[in-house]
């Protein structure tokens, strides 16, 4: 199986670019404590991220039909997003009012998800040819 497809790379690339302005703004909104801006950020990234994930996902199983429920692109998106954000406060560009405890406690509840997203897949993968489900197959 093909994982690392031209279209998951570019997700991977705009994703990465929205994830540091989203980083870059959260961290401007809560220093200077205007945080209805705060949700306003964290709305836009959402359709940014949604946007650019139905784009690039339609597009990867159009030229390549793979059976992975979106996984490829949740676990890509969870390690960018993670590594962004462990970096943002390692070189200090966090907020003052901001805690590291925050990416630590999302990144264990979205790596639980992750494994229950993972383990979907792999049940979904078995009883699947190329997304056609064997029952369709051989009526």
């Amino acid at each position: 199986m093909k994982a690392l497809t031209k279209n998951l790379i570019f997700f991977m690339i705009f994703f990465f670019i929205g994830t540091i302005m989203f980083r870059y703004s959260l961290s401007y909104f809560i220093e200077n404590r205007t945080y209805d801006l705060v949700w306003i950020i964290a709305v836009i990234y959402f359709f940014y991220n949604f946007f650019i994930g139905w784009i690039f996902g339609k597009k990867d199983y159009e030229t390549l039909p793979l059976y992975d429920i979106g996984f490829r692109f949740h676990f890509a998106t969870y390690l960018l997003f993670n590594i962004v954000s462990i970096l943002w406060f390692l070189f200090d560009f966090h907020s003052h009012y901001e805690s590291i405890r925050s990416v630590y406690v999302t990144a264990l509840f979205w790596g639980i998800g992750i494994i229950i997203h993972l383990v979907i897949y792999l049940i979904t993968r078995k009883n699947a040819i190329l997304g056609i489900e064997k029952s369709e197959i051989f009526d």
